[in-house]
């Protein structure tokens, strides 16, 4: 035996109440019909709760870098202050083949920091033509050029630096331009801040001969006390069915591993010291 439900109990589309509801908005929970639902990055929302900076949050952090500049085209922008410099040397000198080169090579740098998309082409160039252009003359001295040929290479290759020149750039880069730069950055900090402290701690010994190995210690110490410390809040934070979601567990987890073992250490080797020194500052 079948219960007919009345058309009037069926659950309506919020923003459409003629029409009935397919799905519920994972957000908020309301009812949508099949015109308004919204899928973004997986998940089904209304259109309201789609268009929220911290649902989409992917796109909320690219157009938040996009067009701005980045360390690379500030990189960019000094080489080309001292290649301008290089090409007035050259003038001085009466090297002009050398100064046109530089000042063509500071050209493109300028045209990269304004964001002229020739320039991130440009920027490849410069390196590769001088590499080229000098191994007659220079030999294997001329693979010099080579380091920033590399240097360009990544440029080139660099999800922020495509942003700053207003190139779209896939789901799954700028995924991961997000994990580094956005989700949870005190994880990172404080992992940092627990490989500094444990290198310290292999250098101490090594540099004892040296009468600093106390002071070592003691920036060890205050270096893995503040990594213990942003490693614990940063696994507070923690929360991957947050939206975004706050994530990097395992290293909040080894940077307070990192900093308890520095600080062991760390007072092993000069714990006594330590000890004598605080208490004649109480004295």
């Amino acid at each position: 035996m079948s219960v007919e439900v009345p058309s009037g109990a069926l659950p309506r589309c919020a923003l459409h109440p003629g029409a009935l509801a397919g799905a519920t908005c994972q957000r908020c929970g309301g009812f949508v019909c099949t015109e308004c639902t919204t899928w973004v990055m997986g998940r089904m929302y209304c259109p309201p709760c789609a268009v929220r900076p911290e649902v989409n949050y992917l796109e909320t952090f690219r157009l938040k870098l996009w067009g701005r500049r980045d360390a690379s085209a500030w990189l960019v922008v000094g080489v080309t202050e001292l290649l301008l410099f290089l090409a007035l040397g050259a003038l001085m000198a009466g090297r002009f083949g050398v100064a046109l080169a530089c000042l063509a090579s500071a050209g493109v740098g300028l045209a990269f920091f304004l964001g002229m998309r020739w320039a991130r082409v440009g920027l490849l160039a410069v390196p590769l033509l001088a590499m080229l252009l000098a191994a007659p003359s220079m030999g294997a001295p001329a693979l010099v050029f080579f380091v920033p040929l590399m240097v360009a290479v990544n440029i080139f290759r660099d999800t922020r630096s495509r942003l700053f020149f207003r190139l779209e750039v896939p789901e799954r880069e700028l995924r991961r331009l997000w994990e580094l730069r956005a989700n949870n950055p005190l994880a990172r900090h404080a992992l940092s801040l627990g490989v500094g402290s444990l290198l310290l701690l292999v250098l101490t010994p090594l540099l004892s001969v040296l009468g600093v190995g106390f002071v070592l210690s003691l920036i060890l110490m205050a270096m893995a006390m503040l990594a213990l410390v942003l490693g614990a809040v940063a696994l507070q934070r923690v929360d991957p069915e947050a939206r975004p979601p706050i994530g990097r567990r395992w290293e909040a987890l080894g940077a307070m591993g990192l900093a308890l073992a520095s600080l062991t250490f760390g007072f092993m080797l000069h714990g006594q010291r330590l000890v004598e020194l605080l208490g004649g500052a109480m004295d």
